[in-house]
């Protein structure tokens, strides 16, 4: 059976194997509602001799409900693959869909080949090229920029030394007013003594030397590149040099026009979907705007490319469209076009953050704003860094960059805002602090595995997980919120009561009582006694969360030794030696980014980090005053959903090659990182530069977690999920999230700098 466009295989077993040597019959049809599974599902049962039998089978409905261990398992590409997709089912290891290995073009479907086919070529179309989006380009930028080409022109042409260019101006103004079914191309006249076999040109024939005597090449060795800038200028120039008219050319009309069309080309590509009209602009910009002028000619599709006489012609672009909603699977370098546009705002922050001190460009809020924005790429940057490195390293070394630059983002930021706040003094950042710590623990818990299943039930009508596969993380995942939350638990317990204000209360249904009772309001359990007495929180509490700050890291280093070393074999079965076959069987592979460039852009990223979150903590105070929003609100929600947009993003991507044990696996063990590694970190600190953070949470997040942790593992008993499961688990994260909203805020979590 053919595989799907996800590089995943669906494979039958026409007669299984039986110990009685009886042949089972072949498979029956799949159903309507599966028949867009692509997937290949691993079996295990236990045969008479006791031994364990593999078969690969589609999954039914029946099967599932009786199949208690199963496993959804890509197929790898080439041996980088195989070891990324292995590291995904390994415990402490970040789960990562998008490819980390250099993937050739061919292998990826037709239209995704399409997106990156070079645009001096065309095929004939045989859509019309009236389209909204094609009229909407002729609005916003075509009859301007063929204006603009056709003073240029006037200009040109009435200097009379640039006559040549003048035409060329006003042939590019005609293609640039409706570019869409038109192509521009080179026509170069050789000379008869010139000509030389086409095998050793670029199709063009011999390109004529400065001298017009030579028959070799401008450059020795090599010929002429596609988007080569330097050797397109030198060889423009080389071959009119002898003409007036150039100098003028590069003095008058180059500079305005390579400026538009840069200003084109930045804002076309950074809108993703009209790269189309990005890509002829850079064309233009590299090739066009520097060939000699009476070579640059413009044709139509309709009529064809016709060579006469002692010319040969070559397309330089062509284009049929000025928007297309694929390129959303473009690709820079291995990484998704959208996230390294997002570099844009990294730049911008930065930039505008420590270059304006003094607020005099922009406001505090535009700031903020930008930082938090920043942290996007810079999260799928450092994971693309770390699965890179950890699918051609070995788990030791996966596994220590997972739990330190893994928690590299959150854990900067946290120290950043608890630094600004003893800085400031300031209890507010401390609060807040927390909420994110809370958020992220909600994120996982609920919003990554509650989108995953909403969105993969909205393409297959019911998905099957195995709730016992994720053994390790399930287990971890309740120490860990027991060892984050005991100290609070701790001080609920023994804590005093502290209400911000009482009064008598001797008044009961309006007749006046010689009662003492009281009527307080704002009250709160609090760790510190009258007159500042600190002494049940340095005798108890703060000893208890030292304690739970050094159990949680081992346990996490028992979970990755139990998972990579003693026990492999009995968790993932023969898991490791099939992927590790697949790809040794494909064609050879290599990592898309290697250890030395990986380790770079963990670096650079770990900078970035640092600055943005600097940035972040010094101008939050304003963005919480202008927006009036509770403080507990912003760090549940904005800052913690930024940190694990990753994490969002994968899941997703999972559910939707119908792989959702995955997607949930990717929430159980960020869970298990925030727990077990950034808050011991935190605390670590804490307690090297005493910032003021105290692991003793209010009582909104005690419960809030605790109830999410409920709610997760009851929903996830049956192993099965569905779009309406998976909607009951976000409505749930919503509804904490509003409850966070309408939260009273504490006066001590009020940020009030300015």
């Amino acid at each position: 059976m053919a595989a799907s466009n996800h590089n995943q295989v669906v494979s039958w077993d026409n007669a299984i194997e039986m110990e009685n040597d009886e042949a089972v019959g072949p498979p029956p049809p799949i159903s309507p509602q599966r028949k867009n599974v692509s997937e290949t599902y691993n079996f295990s049962s236990p045969s008479r001799s006791g031994t364990t039998r593999h078969r690969t089978s589609m999954l039914f409905e029946t099967e599932a409900e009786t199949s208690n261990e199963f496993n959804v398992v890509e197929k790898a590409e080439n041996e980088v693959e195989a070891k990324k997709i292995y590291n995904n089912y390994r415990f402490g290891l970040r789960k990562w869909k998008s490819h980390v290995s250099s993937r050739s073009i061919d292998s990826r479907s037709e239209i995704v080949q399409s997106l990156f086919s070079d645009i001096s070529s065309y095929t004939p179309v045989r859509v019309s090229t009236f389209r909204i989006s094609n009229i909407l380009y002729f609005l916003l930028v075509g009859w301007w920029l063929a204006l603009l080409y056709s003073v240029i022109g006037v200009v040109m042409c009435f200097s009379v030394l640039g006559f040549k260019h003048g035409k060329m101006c006003f042939r590019l103004a005609r293609y640039f007013l409706w570019p869409f079914g038109k192509f521009v191309y080179q026509s170069v006249f050789i000379k008869p003594s010139m000509i030389r076999e086409e095998s050793e040109t670029d199709g063009l024939g011999a390109v004529p030397a400065c001298d017009h005597s030579e028959v070799t090449p401008v450059l020795p060795g090599r010929r002429e590149g596609e988007n080569d800038l330097l050797f397109a200028w030198s060889l423009s120039f080389c071959r009119t040099k002898n003409h007036p008219g150039t100098y003028l050319w590069f003095l008058v009309g180059l500079p305005v026009l390579w400026v538009v069309h840069a200003v084109l080309f930045a804002v076309s590509w950074f809108f993703v979907v009209t790269i189309p009209i990005a890509k002829i602009n850079i064309k233009t910009m590299t090739r066009v705007l520097f060939m000699p002028a009476d070579e640059v000619r413009v044709g139509d599709s309709g009529v064809g490319l016709k060579e006469g006489g002692l010319r040969r012609n070559k397309i330089i672009m062509y284009t049929h469209q000025a928007f297309n909603v694929y390129y959303y699977k473009y690709t820079v370098d291995g990484v998704n076009v959208i996230v390294a546009n997002l570099l844009l705002f990294v730049i911008l922050s930065i930039a505008i953050g420590y270059a304006d001190s003094k607020n005099e460009l922009t406001s505090p809020i535009m700031k903020c704003i930008l930082s938090i924005l920043s942290i996007l790429p810079v999260t799928y940057y450092i994971g693309m860094a770390i699965t890179s490195i950890s699918a051609v390293s070995n788990f030791a070394v996966g596994a220590f960059l997972n739990a330190t630059f893994g928690s590299m983002v959150e854990v900067l930021l946290f120290i950043m805002m608890l630094k600004k706040g003893r800085d400031d003094n300031e209890t507010c950042f401390v609060e807040l602090v927390k909420s994110t710590l809370t958020g992220s623990i909600l994120c996982c818990i609920l919003l990554v595995p509650g989108l995953s299943m909403v969105i993969g039930g909205l393409k297959f009508r019911r998905q099957n997980f195995n709730p016992k596969s994720a053994n390790i993380s399930s287990s971890l995942l309740f120490v860990a919120v027991i060892g984050v939350f005991a100290p609070t638990i701790f001080s609920k317990i023994y804590g005093n009561l502290e209400c911000d204000s009482c009064e008598p209360h001797s008044e009961v249904n309006g007749t006046i009582k010689n009662g003492t009772g009281f009527l307080c309001s704002g009250c709160r359990t609090v760790t510190v006694g009258p007159d500042n007495n600190q002494s049940l929180y340095k005798a108890h509490v703060e000893p208890l969360v030292y304690t739970c700050s050094l159990i949680l890291p081992i346990a996490y280093i028992i979970g990755l030794i139990f998972s990579m070393k003693t026990h492999t074999a009995e968790i993932f079965d023969d898991f490791e030696n099939r992927q590790r076959d697949e790809g040794a069987g494909s064609h050879g592979g290599r990592a898309q980014w290697s250890r030395v460039k990986s380790t770079f852009i963990l670096l650079l990223c770990a900078t970035a980090i640092a600055l943005s979150s600097d940035l972040i903590s010094a101008n939050i105070p304003p963005l919480l005053n202008a927006s009036g929003i509770s403080e507990y609100f912003i760090g549940v929600t904005l800052l913690s959903i930024v940190s694990m947009l990753a994490e969002i993003v994968n899941g997703i991507q999972f559910s939707l090659q119908n792989n959702v044990n995955l997607a949930i696996e990717i929430g159980s063990a960020a869970a298990i990182q925030v727990c077990m590694v950034q808050l011991p970190i935190i605390v670590l600190a804490n307690l090297i530069y005493p910032m003021g953070f105290n692991a003793v949470f209010s009582d909104i997040h005690l419960w809030a977690i605790v109830f999410a942790v409920i709610v997760i593992n009851y929903i996830f008993q049956d192993g099965k999920s569905d779009y309406f499961q998976g909607s009951i688990v976000v409505f749930i994260y919503i509804l904490l999230m509003a409850m966070y909203f309408f939260t009273v805020t504490p006066e001590q979590a009020v940020c009030k700098s300015q």
